[in-house]
C-alpha cells in the first residue's frame, strides 16, 4: 500500500489530495498491467470500476452505427478513464485500449462511491477532470504528443543503430532532451524504462524484425513506429508491428514509412505503405531529409499551406523565395487549386529559378484556359492544362517526392474534401484545379472531383493534424479578387468575341473562379495557421495570368515582413536547422 500511495503523490490527478484520502485510495485500489493492444473496457458496456493511468498511454475509440472506429482522445499518465460512466451510471460511450504497455490503478465502483461520500477532495478532483474534458474535448490530442519512437529496420543490411544515434543527436539541437537505445536481444525492466521516459522528452528505440524479447518490448512500449525500408527491399505482409492480441488496436498505432536511398529501386513506396499501414512517408535522400525527420520527432516541423486563387497564387512563389532566403525549412507542404501546383513545384525539390521558369512557361506565356468550347460540362476542353501538367510533372508519384506533399480536391457527389497524398501527382493536381464550369471534372471511382477550393480552399486544419510543429499559411483568395465593373451592363456573347477574340476569357470565367474560392472570412477555422501571410494582390484578378511579376513581388514582400514579425517563433528552428 505504501508503494501505491508514494506513486499517487507524483500524479497530477492526485495533486492536492489530503494524506488520509491518498491512504484510503491506496487501500481499495488494484494495480494491474495492461499489455499494449489490449482493451481496458468496451463501448456500450456497464462500468464496474474507475481506472487511473499510472504509466503508458491509453487511446479512446468510438464506433459509429456503420461500424467505423474513430479516435476521440488519449488518456495520459496520471489521468482517469471511465469516470463519466462511473458518475452517470450509464454505459461507456467509447472503448479504451492500451496503445502501449500501460499500468493501471483500478478502483471498484462501490469503492468510488464511498470515496466520493467520505472524501470531498476526491469528489472535487473527479469533478474537475469531468468539467475540463467537457470544456476542452480535443485537448488530449494536443497534449498527447508521442514520446517513445520505435525505429524498425526491415532488413538486416540497414544499420538502424547508426540512424537512431544520428537522429538523437539532431533532435537534441532543437532543445529537446532526447536519448536512445540501440537494438539488442534482452528486454528492459519496465520500471527502469519508466524512469528513463520520465527523465526525457523523447526516447528513440532501435530494433530489428526478429523474435527477440527486445523486439517484443519495443512493440509494446512505442507510441509511434518508423519503419526503415530500402528501395530494393520487399515488405512482408502482414508486417509484424503488434502481437496477435492487439490486432484491433494496431490500426490506431501511428506508423511512418522512412524510405532510404539505398539499393536499386525494385519496389514502390506504395507497396510498403500498404504493408505497414503507414500514415506518412519520409524519404531520406540527403542530410536535409534527415534534418526534416529530426524536426518531426522533436515536434518542431514546419508545414506550409498554400491557398487557391488563380493567377494570384503566383504570390506563393514569392513567399517560398522569402522562406528559402530566411532559412525557414519546409517539412510538409500542401495546397488547393493553383496553390497545389506551386506546392508541387516545391515538393519536386526544384530550385527557385527552375520553379519560376516552369510556372512562367506553363501559365504566363499563354493562357492555360484558352481552349474554349461551347459548354456542355465546362467552358474549356482542359487539354492545355492536361498537356502542361504532363510536361512538367510527368509520371511523378506523390509518395516519392522529396518534401511530403498533399493537395485537396472536392467530391461534389457528397460535398467532402478528397485528400491526395499518394499516387499520380499529375492526376491529383488535375483534380485540385478543376474549377467547376471552367475545367471538366475528374472522375475517380464513384467520386466526381472538382477544384479543392470548393470545399476547403485553405486546408490548415488538415496540415495541423499532420504534424506537431509550426503551420504557416499563405492565403491569396481574400477580398479584391474580382472586378465588379466587368459585370455592369455586360455585352452579349458575339459582341464580346468581336471585341476580345476567342482567346480571351470572358467575365464568366472570373465569376466561376471567384465562386469556387469565395468563403466567409469571419468564420473561425478550427485549426488555423500559426503564422498567417495574406499578400494584398489587389491589382491581380484570378485570371490575370500575365501579371506574374506583380504577384510574386507582393508575396515576397508580405512573407518577408511576416517572417520578421514572427522571428521569435522561427529563429530557434532556423538556428538548429543550420547547426552542424
Amino acid at each position: 500500500m505504501d508503494a501505491i500511495r508514494d506513486r499517487l503523490r507524483d500524479l497530477p490527478f492526485f495533486a492536492g489530495l489530503e494524506a488520509k484520502t491518498l491512504t484510503a485510495i491506496a487501500a481499495v485500489s488494484v494495480w494491474q498491467s495492461v499489455p499494449g493492444g489490449w482493451e481496458l473496457f468496451s463501448q456500450d458496456t456497464r462500468s464496474d470500476a474507475l481506472h487511473i493511468n499510472i504509466s503508458g498511454r491509453l487511446i479512446v475509440v468510438r464506433t459509429n452505427q456503420e461500424g467505423e472506429d474513430h479516435v476521440v482522445g488519449y488518456v495520459r499518465a496520471g489521468e482517469p478513464a471511465g469516470e463519466m460512466s462511473v458518475l452517470s451510471g450509464e454505459t461507456h460511450s467509447a472503448s479504451v485500449f492500451a496503445l502501449r504497455d500501460t499500468e493501471i490503478l483500478s478502483i471498484k465502483l462501490e469503492e468510488v462511491n464511498r470515496l466520493i461520500l467520505e472524501h470531498g477532495d476526491f469528489a472535487a478532483a473527479l469533478a474537475r477532470i469531468v468539467l475540463d474534458r467537457a470544456r476542452h474535448p480535443k485537448a488530449s490530442f494536443q497534449q498527447s504528443a508521442p514520446r517513445i519512437f520505435a525505429f524498425i529496420a526491415s532488413s538486416p543490411s540497414i544499420d538502424v543503430d547508426a540512424h537512431v544515434r544520428e537522429l538523437a543527436n539532431r533532435v537534441s539541437r532543437y532543445q529537446v532532451n532526447a536519448t536512445y537505445f540501440p537494438a539488442t536481444e534482452d528486454a528492459l525492466d519496465s520500471r527502469a524504462f519508466d524512469r528513463v521516459e520520465n527523465a526525457h522528452d523523447v526516447v528513440l528505440l532501435a530494433a530489428k524484425v526478429d523474435h527477440s524479447p527486445w523486439y517484443r518490448f519495443v512493440l509494446r512500449h512505442a507510441d509511434r513506429f518508423l519503419v526503415l525500408a530500402r528501395r530494393d527491399g520487399r515488405p512482408s505482409e502482414p508486417f509484424p508491428l503488434t502481437a496477435e492480441h492487439g490486432i484491433r488496436a494496431r490500426k490506431f498505432r501511428l506508423v511512418d514509412l522512412v524510405m532510404l536511398a539505398e539499393g536499386v529501386k525494385t519496389t514502390s513506396a506504395a507497396q510498403w505503405m500498404d504493408a505497414i499501414g503507414a500514415s506518412r512517408i519520409i524519404n531520406l535522400k540527403d542530410n536535409s531529409c534527415v534534418d526534416r525527420l529530426a524536426r518531426i520527432i522533436a515536434g518542431k516541423s514546419v508545414g506550409l499551406v498554400l491557398s487557391g486563387g488563380g493567377a494570384r497564387a503566383y504570390a506563393h512563389i514569392g513567399a517560398v523565395r522569402a522562406m528559402r532566403e530566411s532559412g525557414v525549412p519546409i517539412d510538409f507542404i500542401c495546397g488547393a487549386s493553383m496553390g497545389a501546383v506551386v506546392a508541387a513545384c516545391v515538393s519536386m525539390d526544384w530550385s527557385q529559378a527552375e520553379m519560376e521558369q516552369r510556372i512562367t512557361e506553363a501559365f504566363v506565356s499563354s493562357n492555360p484556359l484558352g481552349d474554349h468550347v461551347l459548354p456542355v460540362v465546362a467552358l474549356t476542353r482542359g487539354s492545355r492544362v492536361d498537356h502542361r501538367l504532363m510536361h512538367h510533372f510527368g509520371d511523378a508519384k506523390i509518395e516519392d517526392l522529396t518534401t511530403p506533399f498533399f493537395c485537396v480536391s472536392s467530391n461534389i457527389v457528397n460535398g467532402t474534401a478528397r485528400i491526395h497524398n499518394r499516387g499520380s501527382l499529375r492526376k491529383a493536381l488535375r483534380a485540385s484545379i478543376a474549377l467547376p464550369g471552367i475545367l471538366p471534372p475528374v472522375i475517380e471511382d464513384d467520386a466526381l472531383l472538382v477544384d479543392g477550393a470548393v470545399v476547403n480552399n485553405f486546408p490548415t486544419d488538415i496540415m495541423a493534424a499532420l504534424h506537431r510543429g509550426v503551420t504557416i499559411g499563405v492565403d491569396v483568395a481574400r477580398e479584391g479578387v474580382i472586378d465588379i465593373n466587368a459585370f455592369r451592363d455586360p455585352p452579349g456573347f458575339f459582341s464580346w468575341v468581336f471585341q476580345h477574340g476567342f482567346s480571351a476569357a470572358p467575365p464568366i470565367v472570373s465569376l466561376l473562379m471567384r465562386t469556387a474560392t469565395a468563403r466567409r472570412e469571419d468564420i473561425s477555422t478550427e485549426r488555423p495557421a500559426d503564422i498567417m501571410i495574406a499578400p494584398n494582390v489587389s491589382g491581380v484578378e484570378l485570371r490575370d495570368w500575365k501579371k506574374f511579376d506583380i504577384a510574386v513581388a507582393e508575396g515576397y514582400r508580405t512573407a518577408k515582413a511576416s517572417i520578421e514579425e514572427n522571428w521569435a517563433t522561427l529563429a530557434p528552428i532556423i538556428r538548429a536547422a543550420n547547426k552542424k
